[in-house]
């Protein structure tokens, strides 16, 4: 069969310039020019020309009849072992182990930036994936090791290195149990299975004090269920609030802020009169943080003293006696402080941050609306101010600041 002319016989010319300049191109050269000169004298056949003078014009030339006509009675370990030896191999591999770009005359001309990672990028090791087994799946591997080693004792046993069990006896199979024992003698038999059942329940309730938590791990293990890691991005809540001066409100905005690990302040504005929360954390956290400002809170004190349908926490009931008791040792001649009926909160906007802009939780009051807004341009986040004046001025659906979920 005629081999295509296209086919180079190393490389292709645009893989070329990526060879190193010197004696393996020029012997390239050679090559390419060797192969285009048989390719040139193998389509003598075509335009007419008889087959002995091809063959003649090859034999001049070092080319080989069988190597002409191609021949194809050659095995297979003939053709590896010419594979081997054959110059025209060992030049292509030789090629394309010395090929690189930088060889080229464009590589110069070309920008090679330095791969960055983005700002958000996973910066420890990949993360492995975790396999969490089904209700069905858990109790068949629970099953599976009890067997193997109850297994495990009875060999023990029948091996004789541990005693064997006493047989575990109740007020309903001790008859059964003891046999003749228990009818000989049925009631010191049934003292010693109410002795038994009482050492049972002895132990059950000793080992249960012991895997019990102390009052220091149980506060670790509730610190480590609601950290999260904000090296990689933060969460970021704004509200607005018509009054915040009800120590009730106070009292709550700051311990849950303190107890989620949420950094941020309220910015109390006297002109207009609006207060600006800003929450920032883990996303779980701001979840919870948001479920409190928007529904838990009760901001017009509606049945504050009674039941209004919504079972609270401990933690909830112990924040408001701490807000009525601070409320009784700092103004215990005063009146209760009564809640504003028209107070109200709401989102302005939520959504995600490079890092956080605060270290604590602070309360801070302002006289006018500029002078909380310098104090915020002092952190960078000006806009927050810009953003709730502009939803409290009601056009914030025509200027599209209200985004995140804000209501």
């Amino acid at each position: 069969a005629r081999r295509d002319n296209t086919i180079p016989a190393v490389m292709e010319w645009w893989d070329v310039e990526l060879i190193p300049r010197g004696t393996l191109r020029k012997e390239l050269a050679e090559i390419e020019a060797r192969h285009r000169k048989e390719e040139a004298l193998g389509g003598l056949l075509l335009v007419g020309k008889k087959e002995e003078e091809c063959v003649e014009a090859k034999e001049e030339n070092g080319i080989g009849a069988n190597e002409a006509d191609g021949d194809t009675t050659m095995t297979d370990v003939d053709a590896n072992a010419n594979a081997q030896t054959d110059p025209r191999s060992q030049l292509e591999e030789k090629c394309y182990q010395a090929a690189s770009s930088k060889n080229a005359r464009t590589h110069n001309l070309v920008q090679h930036p330095v791969p960055i990672k983005p700002p958000h990028a996973p910066t420890g090791p990949p993360v492995q994936p975790t396999l969490h087994l089904t209700k069905k799946e858990m109790k068949r591997q629970r099953k599976l090791r009890r067997a193997e080693k109850q297994r495990e004792l009875q060999d023990l046993q029948a091996a004789g290195l541990i005693p064997p069990p006493e047989p575990r006896l109740t007020l309903s199979n001790f008859m059964r149990v003891l046999g003749d024992q228990a009818v000989m003698d049925p009631s010191q038999m049934e003292q010693k299975v109410t002795e038994q059942i009482q050492a049972r329940k002895i132990r059950h309730e000793r080992m249960n004090e012991e895997r019990k938590l102390t009052k220091e791990q149980r506060k670790e293990k509730r610190a480590r269920k609601l950290a999260e890691d904000t090296t990689q991005g933060v969460s970021v809540a704004l509200f607005l609030v018509k009054d915040m001066s009800h120590r009730y409100h106070r009292t709550k905005v700051d311990l849950n802020a303190q107890q989620n690990g949420i950094t941020g302040g309220v910015l109390e504005v006297d002109q207009p009169k609006l207060a600006l929360v800003i929450a920032e954390g883990g996303p779980k956290a701001i979840k919870r943080y948001t479920r409190l400002m928007t529904v838990r809170m009760k901001w017009r004190g509606e049945n504050f003293l009674g039941d209004d349908g919504e079972e609270e926490s401990d933690q909830e009931g112990g924040e408001a006696a701490a807000a009525h008791e601070g409320g009784e040792e700092g103004d215990a001649s005063s009146a209760p402080q009564k809640f504003n009926p028209h107070n109200a909160c709401e989102l302005i906007w939520t959504g995600m941050g490079a890092k956080r802009v605060f270290t604590s939780f602070l309360f801070q009051k302002c006289e006018t609306a500029d002078v909380a807004r310098k104090v915020l341009e002092a952190k960078g986040v000006a806009h927050f101010m810009d953003q709730v004046l502009v939803h409290a001025s009601g056009r914030g659906s025509e200027l599209n600041f209200r985004l995140g979920g804000g209501e």
